[in-house]
């Protein structure tokens, strides 16, 4: 599977920073993006029996995923992708899972390297902090595969530097994931999540619409999509070959010409099943107006604020800003 990849689902998680200069840590944390959730430690032991008990408390996405495939093993891909969905959404602790840690080289009970050791079963990506003259050791342990890079202490953009190589990894974080699942399973992704093209357009949708999370809703590449606020969007997909599929299907249950030209011109596609029958109104409240988007192969998509595929019980759900409240919340107690 090709290193260019939409995840499954993504969703904001957790990065942990580990120094034992508690001086050091506080006052870092200042520059960090706001909306970046993170813990900090200045024990790297703390942090450990910390990472211990969250994997135990909160089983990985992937490990979540494969035992509910398994438990829907009759199920349709759809089926199955709206069974995780619901049960991914609701799931409080989601923002908890530990993605990314930051731990400084120079520790005194345990250097960052040795930290990095300890967790090495675990796919949480791993930066280092170092000086100039801890380099060497840093280049080795990247290339033994301990770390996922390394990042100057000294250095006077590193709070930029590191807000960005963590949502790098964070998202990279999911990939893995991602891959790990399909392969596991001996499912095949869709082919608009491996089409440079189409990554392009989702990650701009994402950032222009303010998503923080998504989830795969069909086996067509529509997405479940959420901002902040838990606010809930849907981004419809369909391939031309999807398109086509639909336009005979109209075809061979006698729907008006007028319809049939919308579908074949793409300018409307279904976002969920067609009826069977011959009823034109039973059609039109099952299609959306299209755009076309051109990659690598064409597509047809409609992005909409309604509740299409899926029925969302919005009250139940924890937003990212409300669990950002939640840990704001409890940093003011330890202090």
């Amino acid at each position: 599977m090709p290193n260019s990849l939409i995840p499954t689902c993504y969703f904001p998680s957790t990065a942990l920073f580990i120094d034992d200069s508690r001086d050091f840590l506080l006052n870092f944390v200042l520059q960090l993006d706001e909306w970046l959730a993170y813990r900090v430690f200045d024990s790297p032991f703390d942090a450990l029996d910390y990472i211990h008990k969250k994997h135990n408390d909160l089983a990985t996405i992937k490990r979540r995923c494969i035992s509910r495939f398994t438990e829907l093993s009759e199920c349709t891909l759809s089926q199955k992708l709206n069974t995780l969905i619901h049960s991914e959404i609701y799931n409080p602790k989601r923002f908890n899972e530990i993605s990314v840690v930051v731990v400084d080289y120079e520790m005194s009970d345990m250097n960052g390297i040795q930290f990095c050791q300890a967790i090495k079963h675990t796919p949480i990506k791993k930066i280092l902090l170092v000086g100039k003259a801890d380099e060497h050791a840093a280049i080795n342990a990247f290339k033994a595969g301990l770390i996922d890079g390394y990042i100057y202490k000294s250095d006077p953009n590193i709070a930029d530097l590191i807000t960005y190589r963590i949502k790098h990894l964070q998202w990279q974080y999911f990939q893995d994931m991602s891959k790990s699942i399909y392969q596991e399973l001996r499912l095949n992704a869709p082919t608009c999540l491996q089409d440079s093209g189409f990554i392009s357009f989702f990650k701009k949708l994402c950032q222009e619409k303010d998503i923080v999370e998504f989830y795969l809703a069909d086996d067509t590449g529509s997405f479940l999509l959420l901002d902040h606020d838990a606010q809930i969007s849907f981004l419809i997909l369909k391939s031309e070959a999807d398109r086509i599929f639909y336009l005979e299907v109209a075809r061979n249950h006698g729907v008006s010409e007028e319809l049939i030209k919308l579908l074949t011109k793409g300018e409307m596609i279904p976002y969920r099943s067609l009826p069977k029958d011959k009823k034109n109104q039973d059609w039109l409240t099952n299609l959306l107006p299209a755009n076309q988007l051109i990659s690598d192969n064409r597509y047809w998509y409609s992005y909409s604020k309604e509740p299409l595929l899926l029925n969302i019980k919005k009250e139940q759900l924890l937003s990212y800003y409300q669990h950002l409240e939640e840990i704001d919340a409890e940093e003011l107690l330890l202090l």
